[in-house]
Formats: C-alpha cells, structure tokens, sequence
C-alpha cells in the first residue's frame, strides 16, 4: 500500500469489483479514447469480478500491478493506476492511469503518479518508467511533466482511438540519475536538506531532539556530501573530525520519496573514502534506536556498537557505532 498526503494507493480487493464497475460504467464516455479495452474487458459486473481475479495473479506472478486510487479519508474510489508490459532484465515497464471524471481539476493524478513512480523505483527497483500519450492529450502531458517525466520521441501511428485513423503517440520516459557532490555546510541545498532532518528527528524523537541539537551545528561542519537524483537534491551525509585519527558521520538523511534506492548506503560509502583521502582511519556516528532504517544501514556497512561517547554517554535511546576503514 501507498500512502500520500490526500491518497491511499493499493491493490484492488475482490470485494471492491462492484464499486469499481459501477464507476468505470459512469465514465465509459470520459475513459473510452484511450482506455476502450478496460471498458470493454468490464462490460459486466461478472466480467469485471474476471478482470480483478487476473489483476491479482499477475501482481503475485510479477507480469502487471493494478492499483486502485482512493481517498484517504473517505476511502472513496477515485482513479487506477497500474505499470504493465514489464521487462525484468531491465527492469521497465510501461504505465498508465485515469482519474475519474468527477475528480478531476484536484492534482490528484500527479500525487498518485509521483507516489506510485516512486514505488516502482523503491520496491520493485525499476530502472525506467515510459508512458504512451496522444499529443491532444495535454492535460496528461502536463501531470506527466510535473511528475517528472520528460520527452523522449515520438510512435508514429502507433494507437487507433475508437474508429478513427491511427494516431501518433508521444513517448514520455523516467529513468533516475543518481550524482554525489562534494561541498560545504553552506550550500543551499544542503541547508533545505537539514530542515527537512530537522523536523523528521523531531517528530521522531521528540522534546528529547532540543538536547541533540546543540551538537548539530552546521557551523563545525565542513565536509558534506549531497546526492542528486537528475539534478534535484535528494539526500546528504557529513563529517567532522572527532579525534586525530577518526571522523564522525553526521547529518545523514535521504528525503521520504527517495528512500529504498541504496542512496543513504552510497552517501555514506563517499564520506568514507573522503575520510580516507584527508588521512583518518576509523569513523564514529551515533543515532537513535527508534530510526530503525539507520541501525540496518550502518549494521550492513560493517559498523559495530560501541560504547555511547562524549554527549551520548548514559543517554539510553542513543547507539553508538564504529569502523575502522578499509584502505
């Protein structure tokens, strides 16, 4: 399941086949132009019950993932979403999705669209998303646009709509390029990163966050990593020098869209081998013991628990870690 803002985004249930018949037979007229063989595979509420049954075994057999959009607060049924054609040696595959009619002009589909992109990459590690767009279909080009998608070329008669000529179809792709940049603590973008942290420690750990701050400083901070994906600042990691021999991990974050793409894991590995270029030998990092995702990462990147140091001793939410660095 998917969550955003406004959205819960997940697998249909049989038990959602009538509710979902019901509003697709509504918005026949609004959907047929480029989603006929939906409609047509949904003629019936039987057909339709067929259709969701099938979804289902190809979600558990890796072949296409149909998603249904709802309403967080309501629970109210108000698009689908769905990646299919799917190539696993890339992998890639190819997505489509509709807003009911009586929901459109909300930035619904953009939400859904950015969110469920996201998935892809997170969870099923996706190299590239493509989607099929008709060229008079400019309210489509724009979500895709705002979604981050870019033009890529053009498929000459490529689609029939209704019983019309063959019409031509953009091509409109998302692939991520990650980039790693050296700098200081007073880039920008480094800055709107630390808020971002900033405020997700804060609703994680509470009135206790105002006593780690004071060792946060960006000012005793001067090696920072930041990490781009196709130019948009995404995630960043630090060091400073904590003895004459090691350097501590600070300020390490990945923004929530972002995560599950190992980009925290190739941060950390840069600060690394920057600690090594400027002569350390061991790093040392402390986090809490509710950042669940943190502990797993610095576990895997062959850091041991050590005994809390300096301002973390006795502190009982604090683990402290250690690794001596490989050269």
């Amino acid at each position: 399941m998917i969550t955003t803002k406004r959205l819960i985004i997940k697998p249909y249930k049989l038990e959602d086949s009538e509710n979902f018949f019901n509003i697709l037979s509504s918005n026949k007229e609004h959907l047929f132009d480029y989603f006929a063989n939906m409609i047509k595979l949904n003629d019936s509420l039987e057909s339709t019950k067929k259709y969701f049954e099938q979804k289902d075994l190809d979600w558990k057999e890796n072949k296409s993932y149909a998603y249904g959009i709802f309403k967080k607060e309501s629970k109210e049924l108000i698009g689908h979403i769905s990646v299919r054609e799917i190539d696993w040696k890339i992998p890639k595959g190819e997505l489509a999705y509709f807003i009911f009619k009586q929901h459109n002009g909300n930035n619904y589909a953009t939400e859904a669209l950015t969110a469920f992109k996201s998935w892809c990459f997170a969870s099923k590690k996706f190299n590239r998303l493509f989607m099929k767009i008709a060229e008079e279909n400019t309210a489509s080009i724009k979500v895709a646009e705002r979604s981050g998608f870019v033009y890529e070329g053009l498929l000459k008669k490529d689609y029939r709509k209704r019983e019309q000529d063959l019409i031509d179809m953009n091509i409109y792709g998302y692939t991520e390029d990650l980039t790693l940049e050296r700098t200081n603590s007073q880039n920008a973008d480094f800055s709107k990163l630390i808020v971002e942290l900033d405020a997700n420690l804060a609703s994680r750990n509470g009135e206790m966050q105002e006593y780690f701050n004071q060792f946060n400083k960006l000012d005793s901070i001067k090696h920072v990593i930041i990490a781009y994906v196709n130019g948009t600042a995404v995630g960043c990691g630090a060091i400073k020098q904590f003895d004459a021999e090691s350097v501590e991990v600070k300020r390490m974050f990945v923004s929530e869209e972002f995560r599950g793409r190992s980009i925290a894991s190739k941060i950390l590995n840069e600060l690394e081998n920057w600690a090594k270029e400027l002569g350390y030998v061991s790093t040392v990092l402390e986090t809490s013991n509710v950042q669940v995702e943190a502990v797993r990462l610095y576990t895997k990147s062959g850091y041991a628990v050590t005994e809390n140091y300096g301002q973390y001793a006795g502190i009982e939410t604090s683990i402290c870690f250690r690794k001596e660095l490989e050269f």
